[in-house]
C-alpha cells in the first residue's frame, strides 16, 4: 500500500518573488510607467520578463521557472490581453497554479473592460470565479493601490497543501 504524504505549500519568505505580472506587451507602458514603479516603490519585489528571464532559455521555461519563484502572479487583463495567443498560454499556465495553490495565489487587475467578442471560456470563468480590481485613474485610484499592495501581501487563507 502506497504511503501518502501530505507536503505545506512554500511561504511566501520561501519565494524569490512577491509577484509576478503578466499582461499583453501592449499595455506595457501602463505596467512599467504605473504598476511596476508603484509595487518596487513600496518594496515588493517584482518578476517581469523584459528584466528578469535567462538569456538563453526558451520563453516557456522562462515563465514556468518564475511563475513558480513567485509568490503571487498578477494578470493585467485587458482587450490586448484577450487577443494575445501568449497571454492566452500564460492565463492557462495560472489557472493551473490557482488550482493547486487556491485563488488567493492570483492577483487579477482589469486594466480595461473586455468585450464580449474577445471572452473566452477560460477568461469568462477566470472573471466569474476570482476577485478582480478595476483600475480607474483619478478618483478611486489610491484606494486601488492600497487593496493591490495588500493582495500581494495577503497570506492564503488556508495554507494550501498537497498530497502526494
Amino acid at each position: 500500500m502506497e504511503e501518502k504524504r501530505i507536503h505545506q505549500i512554500k511561504f511566501p519568505e520561501s519565494f524569490e518573488y512577491d509577484a509576478f505580472i503578466i499582461y499583453c506587451d501592449s499595455d506595457r507602458k501602463w505596467v512599467h510607467l504605473e504598476l511596476l514603479k508603484r509595487l518596487e516603490k513600496i518594496d515588493i519585489k517584482v518578476c517581469i520578463h523584459y528584466r528578469d528571464f535567462d538569456v538563453g532559455e526558451s520563453i516557456t521555461d522562462n515563465i514556468t521557472n518564475y511563475v513558480g519563484k513567485s509568490w503571487k502572479v498578477i494578470v493585467v487583463m485587458s482587450n490586448n490581453f484577450t487577443k494575445s495567443e501568449w497571454c492566452q498560454w500564460e492565463l492557462d499556465l495560472v489557472q493551473e497554479r490557482r488550482r493547486r495553490h487556491g485563488k488567493d495565489a492570483l492577483v487579477l487587475i482589469m486594466q480595461s473592460q473586455i468585450d464580449s467578442s474577445h471572452m473566452t471560456n477560460s477568461i469568462r470563468s477566470l472573471l466569474d470565479t476570482t476577485p478582480h480590481l478595476q483600475y480607474q485613474q483619478g478618483l478611486g485610484e489610491d484606494l486601488f493601490w492600497s487593496v493591490i499592495t495588500k493582495a500581494v501581501r495577503k497570506p492564503f487563507k488556508d495554507p494550501p497543501t498537497a498530497i502526494l
